[in-house]
């Protein structure tokens, strides 16, 4: 009778024992990605288009088997635009979800925040904050979990600068930006520094702080300035304030904006009187064959064309499964080391390769447009003489 209890007891023992194995073999056939996003905060526009995006090349992943097999897990949470909520949620997709690697907002504020975390636990993220501090630190040195696909602000900055004074000859700029918003101002220096080193002369700096509504103050001093041309590299949002209010002021000389001058900017501010004359550079252009699959799928699912955010949530889905493929596991500190090794990756945006030494693509190119009457119309390719050297 004993020994039938005791043997009764190691079969018990036995199915807990295979039952545990079997959920672990069933997790195991599942890649976790986290999704860092402000989805309901001042920059939700754009973390809703990144997290759309990378929800749609999921399904097309998963619809085609997966990675190596594995089925795609997103998980996504809200930042609110907030950076300690940003810390938290990152924690808990490093320490609770265990996640291969995290797609990342389009927030130098966030990047910044999160980066000497991620270093930490080793968790790579992807994201489009341009800030270059975010992936390379301030004492030059790589940041190992942080790597971005789009152009730096250097870059950026540099080809805004050179389309401002040596293609549409304007000489006399004013700058208005947020001064509390790292990328507002990562984008600040390189562009001052090549206006003056083409000629150029910036002639009003005014600035503002985070949650100010009302720059009629500054934007009067840049009138008054002479400027020929107002540089604003900031957030949709207030964006969409400054051009309002310089219709109010009767200010007529271009904006030369920020990527958040991208679609959907002219319809945000609903007034084609306001959304005009304003020039910004785009990752990409949307007559070109390689946005037709994610752009299609987009539209089926959602109802509406995607904006550039969306693109780039797509693409950083693609590198994350191409670094899992190249790692030949989903284990983060794998992925991390096999981001390092990404080259001519045909993305949505471009074809994609990262620099070890910074963890930013190297050669993008951007595509200019002008908005006019609150029409976005694409210009063409442009690449400053500095940067074919």
């Amino acid at each position: 009778m004993l020994k039938s209890k005791k043997l009764i007891a190691l079969c018990v023992l036995a199915m807990f024992m295979l039952s545990l194995a079997g959920c672990g073999g069933s997790a195991q056939q599942e890649v976790v990605i986290g999704n860092l996003q402000d989805l309901s905060g001042p920059t939700s526009v754009l973390g809703k288009a990144v997290t759309r995006g990378a929800e749609i090349n999921v399904e097309k992943i998963n619809a085609a088997g997966g990675i190596n097999g594995k089925k795609i897990k997103l998980v996504t949470l809200d930042t609110k635009g907030d950076v300690q909520e940003a810390i938290k949620a990152f924690n808990r997709l490093a320490d609770q979800e265990k996640v291969s690697a995290i797609v990342g907002p389009p927030v130098s504020n966030i990047g910044l925040a999160i980066a000497p975390i991620a270093n930490s636990k080793k968790v790579p993220v992807i994201g489009s904050f341009i800030d270059p501090r975010v992936t390379v630190g301030e004492n030059g040195q790589v940041q190992p979990a942080m790597f971005l696909i789009q152009p730096s602000s250097v870059q950026y900055a540099e080809i805004m600068a050179s389309y401002t004074v040596e293609k549409l000859g304007l000489k006399k700029v004013g700058i208005l930006y947020d001064q509390s918003n790292s990328f507002a101002t990562s984008l600040v220096a390189p562009y001052k520094a090549y206006v003056t080193s083409v000629g150029g002369q910036i002639v009003s700096e005014q600035v503002y702080a985070k949650g100010d509504k009302d720059y009629k103050t500054q934007l009067t001093k840049i009138k008054e300035s002479g400027a020929e041309a107002i540089y604003v590299p900031n957030y949709t949002q207030d964006a969409v304030i400054t051009v309002k209010q310089r219709k109010q002021l009767g200010i007529d000389i271009p904006v030369i904006g920020g990527i958040d001058f991208a679609p959907p900017f002219s319809t945000l501010v609903n007034d084609p009187q306001a959304a005009t004359n304003i020039y910004y550079a785009n990752n990409f252009s949307d007559k070109e064959p390689q946005l037709t699959e994610a752009k299609n799928a987009y539209k089926a699912k959602f109802g509406e064309d995607p904006i550039n955010k969306a693109y780039l949530g797509f693409d950083k889905i693609g590198i994350i499964a191409e670094a899992i493929k190249k790692a030949n596991s989903s284990k983060a500190e794998d992925v991390m080391k096999a981001l390092n090794d990404i080259k001519d990756y045909q993305g949505t945006t471009g074809i994609i390769t990262l620099s070890p030494q910074t963890h930013q693509p190297v050669g993008l190119s951007m595509v200019m447009y002008k908005i006019n009457n609150g029409v976005d119309e694409e210009i063409g390719r442009y690449v400053p003489e500095k940067h074919k050297k």
